[in-house]
């Protein structure tokens, strides 16, 4: 998990996951005072399943999640759920 959350960070992209028990926890050290901080992490609940039927749902969510953020640097060092 450390490795995708350096990549994003190399990358300054954002991090989409359902994983929260693993990613939560790298989340919360990246934004503590000596964390190096991240691009973004954008939790996906239970109830998108991981299906290729939900796929499109799940796109779909994001792509009206990213709509609504203001610029590019909106989810700095914070996150967000579909």
């Amino acid at each position: 998990m450390a490795m995708v959350m350096d990549l994003a960070r190399a990358e300054q992209l954002a991090v989409v996951t359902n994983n929260l028990s693993d990613f939560r926890p790298l989340h919360n050290d990246a934004i503590a005072p000596s964390g190096l901080g991240h691009w973004g992490m954008v939790f996906v609940p239970d109830n998108y399943r991981r299906t290729r039927h939900d796929t499109g749902r799940i796109v779909e969510a994001l792509e009206a999640k990213l709509a609504d953020l203001p610029d590019d640097d909106s989810l700095v060092n914070r996150e967000a759920w579909l």
